[in-house]
């Protein structure tokens, strides 16, 4: 019931706070996203053992397929300003509804992260994703 806070936490976020995107491939859709640490409510934030603090961001991952969640495995490493790359370490969140992936990062004051994700669907196909998000 306490993962389902997190849910709600998203959806009512202002669009600031949460930048949701998607990619659509061979009949699976999957979302990414990021947004700060700070709007998980402490309780949930705790149960997930996820640090809530001003310069720390979230990402989540999660994957459609016929309109119901599906398992993925993700893997990936984020890059910053000075070329430094850290490794991604994700937990699985499985909810009667819902399956997503979450890692928290530090994001410094107007840094600019790029993220190289690699998802991997229950086919065994792989799928990479990378963007960019700034923090300021």
């Amino acid at each position: 019931m306490r993962c389902l806070y997190l849910l709600a936490a998203l959806a009512f976020a202002p669009v600031e706070l949460v930048a949701a995107q998607y990619i659509d491939h061979d009949g699976h859709r999957i979302h990414y996203t990021t947004f700060s640490s700070m709007i998980i409510p402490p309780d949930v934030a705790a149960l997930h053992n996820i640090v809530r603090s001003e310069n720390r961001i979230v990402l989540n991952i999660s994957g459609i397929k016929d309109d119901q969640p599906i398992s993925l495995v993700v893997s990936g490493d984020v890059v910053n300003l000075l070329n430094q790359q850290y490794e991604l370490e994700f937990q699985e969140v499985t909810e009667s509804e819902a399956v997503y992936y979450l890692a928290s990062h530090l994001a410094l004051e107007q840094d600019i992260l790029r993220f190289n994700l690699l998802i991997t669907l229950n086919s065994g196909e792989s799928v990479p994703i990378n963007f960019l998000r700034r923090y300021d």
